[in-house]
């Protein structure tokens, strides 16, 4: 499974969670609290109890859906894929050019543009192989029965 990219996108639904929760329960200690844990041969380790809980409700809760669909990881694919070169390369790649006033054409920014290129192609493949399995997948699936 891929819960490590993953965790690129859920960070906005985290704090989304927590600031409401900050907002609706200010005096709560369990959401705003801070509470020190001494960690040995660490020193101390500041925990929120509400954040721990939460995060990993949802983890575990993201875990039995990708168990219970088993084509889960081809759509985790197909999100990736469609993420991955605008998120990772693309725009990255742009800012960087932008902010050093890049002189376009030259040796460096040629190899930019190529390299986002060939991340672009790699992405509509990927995503196009995603897709592939998403619908072998979906012929074969049959809800609530064991998959042998």
């Amino acid at each position: 499974m891929k819960f490590c990219n993953g965790q690129v996108f859920v960070q906005p639904i985290f704090g989304f969670v927590e600031k409401w929760g900050k907002e609706k329960w200010p005096e709560s200690q369990f959401i705003n609290g801070e509470h020190a844990v001494k960690v040995p041969l660490c020193g101390s380790l500041n925990l929120n109890f509400f954040r721990m809980l939460w995060r990993t409700t949802y983890v575990v809760i993201t875990a039995v859906i990708a168990m219970l669909f088993p084509f889960f990881n081809d759509f985790l694919g197909l999100i990736g894929s469609l993420s991955f070169w605008p998120l990772t390369v693309y725009f990255p790649i742009e800012m960087y050019i932008k902010k050093s006033k890049m002189q376009r054409f030259s040796f460096t920014w040629t190899w930019l543009k190529i390299l986002s290129w060939v991340c672009f192609i790699i992405s509509i493949i990927s995503a196009v192989g995603s897709i592939q399995g998403l619908a072998l997948d979906l012929k074969k699936y049959k809800p609530f029965q064991a998959q042998q």
